[in-house]
């Protein structure tokens, strides 16, 4: 095969015609490489490129993925990262609010759960007591699951009082949690409505499901009875609490603390649920119970002889309650050499030992002879403290009196030992 000026020429007989064989050489003579059709995506869709540097740059060159440009980007792509970025611009930054919604958040899908889990018992009776017990824990578990790390879980008034008397809560997160988590009841029993909404809209009465929203007693409790089970009840709850987060007592990893205390609940409503349905939260009660009288349920602060305020007030007492005893007779005798006191014992020392390491290797001063060195050092350390120091710094004083620059150069010599400041 023989090419001369771009043209193409063969001799072998099986290769076409002269014709032919020149349109498959052509541009190939005086030319480095055959020209490559362009590809589909870069004649049709303009793209978005991403340069070397990271900046986003459009619109994409024919030859993208060559020089500053890395690979192409659909629009589609930078659009979504643009959003999230202005997304990031409705971040709460003041740690109050951003609490107190996860406190609300947390007690919502607390009451979501355990209120359906009652919807559910009431339309399948084979669930059992024990099937809404577990219910309310699990929901409990998840709710610290998705708060803890936020504001702490607390998912009560009741448990967030307790914690405030015990120093684990500061007092200025009190009331705005309280109304966080009395919100967020009253809107986990609207969205349990919304779940079970036919079953609802059967109840044309407004007799049969009151009971799904709030507690009531079993009918053959007294009112002091009622009390004494709720305190108890919470009393028992906030114990357990407190001896899980205890980080000197047991050490609970982190991840088990949601489960524990999803026990904790779950052991407390089998002992004792028969009696008043515990409640154990004012706002698992209150703000549900205010809601079904929105929705049509009348009776609900008159039944059970006015049983409303009992799962209100008696849990503010048993919680703290709980609470200073588990402090009071565990938290506040741990020894002093556990954990944190250690930790800072051995702090001390390591900043004492770097002092005295710094003072060693301090400069010497001029003058200063090897065997004298920390006698000179500190009798240079402060004017008027060598040998006769006193008696000169004295004496300059009483002359300082009379004339400002007498007795300079003999107190020079006696403070630095040389002839004055350098």
């Amino acid at each position: 095969m023989q090419y001369s000026h771009g043209e193409c020429d063969t001799t072998d007989a099986g290769s076409g015609t002269e014709s032919e064989s020149r349109e498959v050489g052509a541009g190939v003579g005086e030319y480095d490489a055959p020209v490559l059709p362009q590809p589909e995506w870069e004649s049709t869709t303009p793209l978005f490129c991403h340069s070397r540097s990271g900046r986003v740059r459009r619109p994409c060159p024919a030859a993208a993925g060559v020089g500053e440009y890395d690979a192409p980007v659909l629009p589609q792509l930078e659009k979504m990262m643009l959003s999230m970025q202005r997304l990031r611009r409705l971040r709460i930054n003041n740690a109050i609010v951003r609490e107190s919604l996860a406190e609300l958040l947390g007690t919502l899908t607390l009451v979501f759960i355990g209120d359906s889990a009652i919807a559910n018992y009431r339309g399948n009776p084979g669930v059992g007591q024990l099937g809404i017990a577990f219910g309310y824990a699990s929901a409990l578990a998840i709710s610290v699951f998705a708060t803890g790390g936020v504001s702490g879980g607390h998912l009560n008034p009741a448990v967030t009082l307790a914690l405030c008397l015990t120093g684990r809560c500061d007092w200025n997160r009190l009331l705005p949690f309280s109304i966080a988590q009395y919100i967020g009841g009253f809107i986990g029993a609207a969205f349990t409505q919304g779940l079970f909404f036919d079953a609802f809209q059967d109840d044309d009465g407004r007799t049969n499901l009151f009971g799904v929203f709030a507690t009531y007693p079993n009918g053959e409790i007294s009112t002091g009875g009622a009390f004494l089970d709720q305190a108890m009840g919470t009393a028992l709850l906030l114990y357990g609490i407190m001896a899980i987060t205890d980080k000197r007592n047991m050490q609970v990893p982190k991840g088990v603390i949601p489960l524990a205390i999803g026990l904790t609940l779950f052991m407390v409503i089998s002992c004792s649920g028969s009696n008043t349905g515990a409640a154990l939260n004012p706002a698992r009660d209150l703000g549900p119970r205010l809601y079904s009288l929105a929705i049509g349920y009348d009776d609900v602060f008159n039944a059970g002889n006015h049983f409303w305020w009992i799962p209100v007030v008696a849990c503010y007492v048993g919680g703290p309650i709980g609470a200073l005893v588990y402090f009071f007779c565990i938290e506040l005798h741990h020894p002093d050499e556990d954990g944190a006191e250690k930790a800072a014992e051995a702090s001390q020392h390591a900043q004492a030992a770097a002092r005295a390491s710094q003072h060693a290797q301090a400069p010497r001063g001029r003058g200063i002879e090897n065997g004298a060195f920390e006698e000179e050092r500190q009798s240079r350390s402060r004017p008027g403290r060598g040998e006769y120091g006193e008696e000169v710094q004295g004496r300059y004083r009483q002359d300082r009196r009379s004339d400002p620059r007498a007795g300079r150069e003999e107190f020079d010599k006696a403070t630095y030992g040389g002839d004055g400041y350098m």
